[in-house]
């Protein structure tokens, strides 16, 4: 599905990712585990060229990305950042309907069946016509889901969904991303929720200093990580 292949990414003189070699797989749910500045977000980035590499390749269903087909392979990449990203000035309506409209070009009938169906698998049909200032933390990264799922991705890249929320609000929105895992995409989570990593992942990525330091089933790693990196990083965490 998607395949990394000595990705560097440098930002002038601090490299920040080195020599990533990494394949996720269809259907699968990766989780990035690693204290905060090892890389992990760059990765996820780069992955859909946000950040564009230093050196390396990415490839996207056997297609090598580049400047000529990046826009064309996000349609099928959905990314749910930090911050939500939310437009401020338009109802949660029009923020999930603005791709529908102007990405896929479709009419104003079918937007509306989408833009219903997909807030009420993320629970806010209640707020359809809300801007997002009135909203808590949690309903807007749920928004921001439900505008990714709007879009029918492949795959979902989730960036520290839950690292901006007020502690009562991450349950919510874990919910939903648990629900969108057992759905057959293929999802990449950088996160720092460990419950939630040994729930959900089939592999763990363990990243220290811009290097995948460990790649192992969520099992394996939670129960016997195979570096005193990563062992020190469980004990520091858990």
């Amino acid at each position: 599905m998607i395949e990394v292949k000595q990705l560097n990414k440098a930002f002038k003189d601090l490299h920040v990712l080195h020599d990533i070699d990494v394949t996720f797989e269809q259907g699968k749910t990766t989780c990035i585990l690693g204290a905060s500045g090892s890389g992990k977000s760059t990765l996820l980035r780069c992955i859909n060229h946000l950040e564009t590499p230093t050196s390396g390749e990415i490839y996207f269903e056997g297609q090598l990305l580049n400047d000529s087909n990046i826009q064309e392979a996000r349609k099928q990449m959905g990314m749910v950042f930090q911050n939500f990203n939310l437009f401020s000035n338009m109802k949660v309506s029009d923020n999930i309907a603005y791709a529908l409209k102007v990405v896929k070009k479709m009419d104003a009938a079918e937007i509306d069946t989408v833009v219903k169906d997909r807030l009420q698998i993320v629970g806010l049909s209640d707020k359809i016509d809300a801007y997002p200032k009135t909203l808590s933390g949690g309903q807007k990264q749920r928004v921001a889901i439900a505008r990714c799922l709007a879009m029918e991705p492949k795959v979902f890249l989730f960036d520290e969904p839950t690292s901006s929320l007020d502690p009562e609000m991450v349950g919510e929105v874990l919910d939903v991303m648990r629900n969108i895992t057992h759905q057959g995409f293929t999802n990449i989570i950088v996160t720092h929720e460990m419950g939630f990593a040994k729930e959900v992942a089939d592999t763990i990525l363990f990243m220290y200093q811009g290097r995948i330091w460990e790649q192992a089933p969520k099992h394996e790693f939670f129960s016997n990580p195979k570096t005193e990196e990563a062992k020190a990083f469980l004990n520091k965490i858990l």
